[in-house]
């Protein structure tokens, strides 16, 4: 009982004494509900910001090879008009600069001079490292993995002629490094 009169007289000085003691005291604890309320709702906006931005590579991605591939099939002979479809197994996937750190921790307990219990812990911590930003600090970008082809589609005129077929699908499957059976070749119908 005597800790709780000796904290509330603390308080009282503390409180009491100078109205901007006080005025700074509830200032410091305004700040610091702001940066907790600005951690819980701002980091998933930015998340979501991340997400589009992935999204939007990738589909980007497919664009650029769907138009690589129509410029070279169509260049192929026995090829005249053609449609080019990619899909992908993944998103873009990006790979951040990190650091980690490794602890090992071993306990021997010993019983009549003899090892009778061992130990070991390892505890692994990794931290992703943080450059000054265009937006403030932002992850160091290491490497940007793109995304693996799942399957190719192209009909064309042409594409019922067994050599243009095998034509196409040997020069897809070297252009993106993917085994044949991803890449399906079929005739454009005249409608």
């Amino acid at each position: 009982m005597g800790e709780k009169l000796k904290f509330k007289e603390a308080a009282d000085k503390l409180f009491g004494a100078d109205k901007k003691v006080r005025l700074i005291f509830i200032i410091g604890i305004a700040g610091i509900l702001l940066i907790f309320l600005s951690s819980l709702f701002g980091g998933k906006g930015n998340e979501n910001a991340a997400q589009g931005t992935q999204s939007f590579d990738s589909e980007q991605y497919v664009e650029k090879l769907e138009e690589r591939i129509y410029t070279m099939v169509t260049g192929i002979q026995g090829v005249g008009k053609a449609k080019v479809m990619i899909t992908l197994e993944n998103t873009t996937e990006y790979i951040y600069e990190s650091e980690k750190r490794e602890t090992t921790d071993a306990t021997k307990d010993y019983s009549d001079g003899q090892t009778e219990k061992e130990q070991e812990r390892n505890d692994y911590e990794i931290n992703v490292i943080l450059v000054e930003g265009s937006n403030g600090k932002e992850a160091l970008l290491k490497t940007t993995v793109e995304p693996k082809v799942k399957g190719v589609v192209i009909v064309c005129q042409g594409g019922e002629n067994i050599e243009v077929e095998k034509s196409i699908i040997d020069a897809v499957t070297t252009a993106l490094d993917i085994s044949s059976n991803k890449v399906c070749v079929a005739k454009l119908s005249e409608n």
